[in-house]
């Protein structure tokens, strides 16, 4: 090594350590700035609710379903927030369009729909990743019918 170049190494070598270390163990890493795990959850559960809606409401005007995402842009402009979220949704309609499958999905939840005419067909949740306030949309509750029947005796004495 040329003597110069000995004499500055030390000093390359501190201003490498000030420049690319010291600022490494000071940075404060602050906490994620996106929404939460149980924000993403709701948003995808209602990105899906959306897509289903846009999906009816473009059959109602078009007599049969999108295989287009885009198509339900145009309908629900709510979608095109939740997807710049990291929410993600496929769609697909069959040839004849009378039946649609759907897929909403996140970090934490995995959503699909199927749908053909007014009659849902397949409707799933999967969590994906387990987090704080993360759950699948319940069930809707059971109509419970109860049915009463009366009997009657009859007697006859002799």
């Amino acid at each position: 090594m040329p003597a110069n170049l000995q004499r500055f190494l030390p000093i390359i070598l501190l201003a490498f350590f000030l420049l690319f270390v010291v600022p490494s163990l000071l940075h404060k890493h602050s906490s994620s700035k996106g929404p939460s795990s149980e924000d993403l959850s709701n948003q995808t559960i209602a990105t899906m609710n959306n897509v289903d809606k846009a999906e009816v409401a473009f059959r109602s005007a078009h007599g049969d379903y999108t295989s287009n995402v885009a198509d339900l842009l145009a309908l629900d402009h709510a979608l095109g927030k939740a997807f710049s979220q990291g929410i993600v949704a496929s769609v697909n309609a069959s040839t004849d369009g009378k039946t649609y499958y759907g897929q909403v999905a996140s970090v934490y939840l995995d959503l699909v729909r199927a749908r053909t005419g007014n009659k849902v067909l397949v409707k799933s949740c999967l969590v994906v990743k387990s987090g704080s306030g993360v759950a699948c949309p319940a069930p809707p509750a059971a109509k419970t019918t109860t049915t009463t029947t009366t009997t009657t005796s009859t007697t006859t004495g002799q």
